[in-house]
């Protein structure tokens, strides 16, 4: 089983409704990937925190005596008053399961927006980490020495989604090499250029991958800061863009002139750290 077969399952296996033949597999899984475990984990903590309190507490004693001295004092009304009885307790019944179906609506609103914050959480710590890889030589690129002609190519012939890079032509800007890389468990095309010297990294990513980090279209590019980098996220061409440096939002001239004043299209994004993975005992 691979990741994407596996978070489709993680809703189904925190109910326990996931199929008897699916769960060694889910389980096996998780023993080895420390990204779906920790979806897992979340998925289970924000249950017990929060769904949990939506569940109706068990009627006290004294309140069933009540109700079934009532459900005795039936026998013999008339029927009409005994039809009014019942209508007016099934208003209150039906009230009660609708205020019951809001609470369970706000808390898998609530769920959804947790499981997006937590995948752009780490969208953004992985970035910077193969940033930092990258810019010291942890990860040598693939490709050296080419132009962004050439890298589209080579990495069309290694990915299955499209990357489009920008051809500028500037003095101060140096692509100097490329390389397939992996942004957690998002498959990503890594480009290390060097612009005023300093170092800066492009990762190109599936449109379906940054689609699941639910951000807005507007403003177009989200801005956040993690460790000392600043991190920019944005979609263009159907493919989602992920820029990490230490020069803000200079780093913007990687892939844009600056005719196109972006500046003011900026949006910060607040970021939350992704707890670290749950150590188990070999």
């Amino acid at each position: 089983m691979n990741c994407d077969r596996a978070k489709s399952q993680i809703f189904p296996y925190v109910d326990a409704e996931l199929v008897r033949e699916l769960r060694p597999e889910m389980e096996a899984h998780l023993a080895v990937c420390p990204s779906c475990r920790r979806l897992v984990e979340h998925e289970l903590t924000f249950r017990d925190r929060y769904v949990a309190r939506l569940r109706p507490d068990p009627a006290p004693a004294q309140l069933r005596e009540s109700v079934d001295h009532l459900l005795g004092g039936l026998v013999g009304v008339p029927v009409a008053t005994r039809r009014q009885r019942w209508g007016a307790w099934i208003a209150s019944g039906m009230a009660a399961l609708l205020l019951l179906g809001l609470g369970i609506a706000l808390g898998a609103g609530l769920q959804s927006m947790r499981h997006r914050a937590d995948m752009l959480a780490e969208l953004t710590e992985a970035s910077v980490e193969q940033h930092q890889k990258l810019a010291n030589g942890q990860l040598p690129p693939d490709l050296i020495d080419g132009s962004p002609r050439t890298a589209e190519a080579w990495f069309r012939r290694r990915l299955d989604f499209n990357v489009t890079l920008p051809e500028l032509k500037t003095t101060n800007l140096t692509l100097l090499g490329a390389r397939i890389s992996h942004l957690g468990s998002v498959p990503a095309a890594a480009l290390e250029y060097r612009l005023d010297h300093r170092n800066v990294s492009l990762f190109v990513i599936p449109d379906e991958a940054y689609r699941r980090l639910g951000l807005s279209e507007k403003p177009k590019f989200k801005r956040l800061n993690h460790r000392g980098y600043d991190v920019i996220i944005w979609r263009q061409h159907g493919t989602g863009y992920t820029l990490v440096s230490e020069i803000g939002t200079r780093s913007c001239l990687v892939c844009h002139t600056p005719e196109e004043k972006l500046d003011a299209s900026f949006e910060s994004v607040p970021h939350r750290r992704v707890s670290p993975p749950r150590r188990t005992d070999s």
